[in-house]
């Protein structure tokens, strides 16, 4: 039902993946449980509605397909009945290369796609449709091939990006600017344009998430242990944290790094729940 694919060479740098949820004949429970990692999902609904809620606070229902746009809040997405998805995961700071504009203003919102990707991906939408994924993939492909655009400042932001990554989120903002060659200003700005989430703030989630994979690679550790290395305050400041980006708590997650996963998982836990049949009356 849940199925993988990846993007062409040039745009895997921005696309992590291609999903699809195929339509099944039984009526299905789907509930997708995505923590804060900073990325983006473009979800074109085929099928029911879904529930997406801030794990802890409100829902919105979708009928329609939409950008989940980089996101500040862990949220759960739940959808019963014949759920059928075409879903492109972007990578952190991958979407900002086929906006038109400056990201800041979607962050935490889920737009229509047209807004932020023009009125081709309509198009798209259509001519997917119905298809299996290996005959999806190249129409994908090719519209996201012809939206790539590198503007003058994405060199610039990528190297921020990776002097932020490379220090596991902990690097100070006048230090990626200086690495970079820009000023700090200059590099708030591309980090509008290009992810949407200020410099601070992804070095938080870059932090968190580095120690997530670190209690779910090694079961053993303790959460003092996970806390330290990756530069916590203190235990107690990790677990405010993790709360804050998984709607969690640390113990439900030891362990759960898959072994063959990439240096870049960001992980998030997807759940099928299929439909018992009612007992014979």
């Amino acid at each position: 039902m849940y199925q993988l694919r990846n993007p062409a060479p040039a745009l895997a740098p921005y696309i992590e993946s291609y999903w699809f949820v195929a339509p099944d004949p039984d009526p299905v429970d789907l509930r997708v449980d995505v923590f804060v990692d900073g990325r983006a999902d473009l979800i074109l609904n085929y099928g029911v509605p879904y529930s997406r809620r801030i794990i802890g606070g409100e829902a919105s229902e979708h009928a329609q397909s939409t950008l989940d746009a980089q996101r500040l809040v862990p949220i759960r997405i739940e959808q019963r009945g014949r759920v059928h998805i075409v879903g492109v995961r972007f990578r952190l700071g991958g979407l900002g290369p086929f906006a038109r504009s400056d990201l800041r203003p979607h962050t935490g919102k889920t737009p229509p796609p047209k807004v932020v990707l023009g009125e081709g991906v309509e198009v798209l939408e259509l001519a997917v449709a119905g298809l299996e994924p290996d005959a999806a993939v190249p129409l994908l492909d090719h519209f996201f091939s012809e939206k790539l655009r590198l503007d003058a400042g994405r060199a610039g932001f990528e190297r921020a990006l990776e002097s932020l990554e490379s220090s596991g989120g902990l690097a100070e903002v006048q230090t990626v600017a200086a690495r970079a060659g820009a000023s700090v200003r200059q590099v708030d700005r591309w980090f509008a344009r290009h992810i949407g989430i200020p410099p601070k703030m992804v070095g938080r989630i870059l932090r968190f998430q580095g120690a997530l994979k670190m209690l779910m690679r090694d079961p053993g550790c303790t959460l003092a242990e996970v806390a330290a290395a990756a530069r916590y305050f203190d235990q107690a400041h990790f677990v405010r944290d993790f709360r804050q980006m998984t709607g969690g708590v640390p113990r439900g997650y030891r362990g759960y790094f898959p072994p063959a996963g990439p240096s870049d998982f960001a992980p998030n836990v997807v759940v099928f729940v299929q439909e018992e049949p009612e007992a014979p009356r």
